[in-house]
């Protein structure tokens, strides 16, 4: 496309910025060129870290090792996952790429189909004795997170906030081994994530048959991940939605002095219970919740809500919640020993006209949201404290698209539960660079955003007379921003 200004146009338009040139293009003799020069930064913080050292002596599923070890399949699979990859053959392309495989020293990189096979090594069958591993994988990984947790600022760990979810992996196979029809009724892998919201990191990752509870499993794990982290941080939370709200899991929180924030169910005995409260203790939720010294600050003037102008015009009938109301109360379910304390959120349902509307039988009609919990705080600073929980969905939903685990690689439920551990390492390796660097929020900066901002970049490798390999990259803000990390990996205590 060409752009041509004519004679009658105005003096002042300016010229176009996009003149597209002639390209002429030529094959690339001097120097190997590396599209992705942020994974010289998780080369070092690996070794720093000494991952490869802890795969190799915690991880034992190779009856010997010819050409690789088990880090080696592993940390390939990692580096695939950091710049890109989204398939187990995504792996061949780093084979292929001779400045890669000068920076990391190596002369060869599995192949896909080895790292396959190494992948179908793994099990937990007691009866499959060849076939061992994922119990070994998993000390290890945890092992390594708690050496980074040991490295992160003093202020960085007052609070640590365990959250609880599941998320369905659609299986599109159909011989996929462990695969169910989930409660949605598709044909899926269901995985149980346990993260931590404070600093982003995976802390435990089980990938599930299909047909399982959201909540399956947790009663097992959550004691030692209580534990784990109590090492490091000094005050501990634990929050979930409703399909966790159990007593087993609730007495587990108690006995180790954990906060839990858990959202109820709405039984008929918890919701005829909750109806007996006076409405005289019902208050506001909207603004009981604001500072002294924000009361009286201007605000900034809201836009209109386009989506309910909208609704009212296609749909007059359309019902909208208004301003909601708290309050909290002692309850003792059914099933359970004790009475504890349940905070209540009520939102009223109105029309169009903001005017509440009304049951046949004259009551007022409510949504409500209830949260148990053993905290001490305010009705509003616990149910703000659990409302917290919804950046979780964000961060499963960031680490299944942004890792390319929309795709189930191997037939085998075993495999694949190695293949999400390791993606689950490779995540927190992202949040392990940017926290303890403090390059940025682990946290807060989606997989997608730190490939473009930390990985993807391109530069040239050489070699220096004393056999070193030299990282050639253009000057500007990259340039500036790795050598930043790189100084302070270089003294990240081993």
């Amino acid at each position: 496309m060409q752009f041509q200004v004519h004679e009658n146009d105005d003096a002042c338009q300016p010229a176009a910025q996009y003149r597209n040139p002639p390209v002429v293009v030529q094959e690339h003799h001097g120097a190997p060129l590396l599209n992705c020069s942020g994974l010289v930064l998780m080369r070092q913080l690996m070794e720093r870290l000494g991952v490869a050292r802890a795969i190799d002596a915690g991880v034992r599923v190779l009856r010997r090792c010819k050409w690789y070890r088990e880090s080696d399949h592993i940390l390939t699979l990692i580096y695939s996952m950091l710049s890109g990859g989204s398939r187990l053959h995504d792996v061949n392309r780093l084979g292929q790429d001779e400045a890669l495989k000068r920076v990391l020293g190596s002369d060869r990189i599995p192949h896909a189909t080895t790292i396959g096979k190494f992948l179908w090594r793994f099990g937990d069958d007691e009866h499959d004795k060849q076939r061992l591993g994922l119990a070994e994988l998993r000390e290890t990984s945890e092992a390594v997170q708690q050496d980074a947790f040991a490295l992160l600022p003093r202020e960085r760990r007052k609070v640590a906030t365990l959250d609880w979810d599941s998320s369905i992996h659609e299986v599109y196979g159909q011989k996929k081994e462990g695969a169910d029809f989930a409660y949605d009724n598709t044909w899926s892998y269901s995985a149980l994530y346990g993260t931590l919201a404070e600093t982003g990191d995976v802390l435990y990752l089980g990938l599930r048959e299909g047909h399982r509870y959201t909540s399956y499993g947790t009663k097992e794990v959550l004691p030692g991940t209580i534990d784990r982290v109590s090492k490091h941080f000094r005050q501990v939370r634990m929050r979930a939605d409703s399909g966790y709200y159990n007593q087993a899991l609730v007495n587990i929180c108690e006995q180790r002095g954990v906060e839990f924030f858990i959202v109820a169910k709405q039984h008929r005995n918890l919701m005829n219970a909750l109806r007996e409260i006076p409405d005289r203790e019902w208050r506001s939720f909207a603004h009981s919740d604001l500072q002294a010294g924000d009361r009286g600050r201007r605000r900034r003037r809201r836009r209109a809500n386009l989506k309910r102008k909208i609704a009212i015009r296609r749909k007059p009938d359309s019902r909208f919640k208004g301003a909601p109301e708290i309050a909290g109360m002692m309850f003792k379910p059914t099933s359970w020993k004790k009475a504890r304390r349940y905070v209540i959120k009520r939102t009223p349902i109105v029309d169009k006209d903001d005017q509440q509307l009304y049951l046949d039988d004259g009551l007022r009609r409510y949504a409500y949201w209830i949260v148990v919990s053993n905290s001490k705080r305010s009705n509003e600073q616990v149910l703000r404290i659990a409302q917290g929980r919804g950046n979780q969905e964000n961060l499963i939903k960031d680490f299944k698209y942004g890792l390319g685990l929309a795709h189930i690689p191997t037939g085998t439920l075993a495999a694949n539960q190695a293949y999400f551990m390791i993606a689950a390492l490779a995540w927190n390796l992202k949040t392990w660079l940017l926290n303890l660097l403090d390059v940025g929020d682990g946290a807060v900066m989606r997989f997608q955003r730190f490939r473009y901002q930390w990985i993807w970049q391109a530069g040239v490798v050489a070699k220096s007379a004393r056999n070193t390999v030299v990282l050639k990259l253009p000057a500007g803000d990259y340039f500036q921003r790795f050598g930043v990390a790189m100084s302070r990996l270089a003294i990240l205590p081993r």
